[in-house]
């Protein structure tokens, strides 16, 4: 409804749905002036730095037993459960033995291994204990948990000393006597 002799302008329907409340205008940030307050923040005393780490105190041992003369440096005592040491530092970085062993090569102790004649290191004594039963060499790793490499240079160290015996396998492709085994084989997996 309109009032004759009033003359205020109608605003537009932006400038009505945006027009500020009386409130807004009171609490608009333009009317107060910040800058000229001092207000200083209470500070919190300053922290101490941390004390270092506390090392652990050095634990005494005994001083290093000298390893005999007819040691080879190879042959250092490296224990195998839970070491950090790599593997091959346990065949003194060879990767490579005289022997041309296969994975399913079989190994049996001899006498001087069960007497433990000539045992230079841990993992000696334990092929030596594996092996009272002829075991291939995929076995032997498999239960050291040693990579294949390293088992084989360490069984061809011992078969050197006269601690194991090797039973290569002699299946050689194209002979005769290879051919009738396979062949028996194949008869014997059909009859299955």
């Amino acid at each position: 409804m309109k009032i004759t002799g009033f003359t205020e302008p109608e605003p537009s329907g932006w400038d009505s749905l945006y027009q500020g409340t009386e409130r807004e205008a009171f609490d608009s940030p333009s009317r107060f002036e910040l800058s000229s307050i001092s207000t200083v923040m209470p500070r919190r005393p300053a922290e101490p730095p941390p004390a270092p780490p506390s090392m652990p105190s050095p634990i005494r041992q005994s001083p290093p037993r000298p390893a005999p003369a007819d040691v080879a440096p190879a042959s250092v005592y490296l224990p195998t459960s839970g070491s950090r040491v790599r593997p091959y530092t346990r065949t003194g970085g060879r990767t490579r033995t005289a022997h041309d062993l296969a994975l399913e090569a079989l190994v049996s102790t001899t006498d001087d291994g069960r007497r433990y004649r000539g045992v230079r290191t841990p993992e000696h004594r334990q092929i030596c204990d594996l092996c009272l039963d002829t075991r291939s060499i995929a076995e032997i790793a498999a239960h050291l948990r040693l990579p294949l490499g390293v088992v084989k240079v360490i069984v061809g160290d011992m078969a050197d000393a006269g601690l194991v015996l090797i039973h290569q396998t002699e299946l050689i492709l194209g002979d005769s006597s290879s051919r009738a085994f396979m062949e028996r084989v194949l008869q014997g997996l059909r009859a299955l």
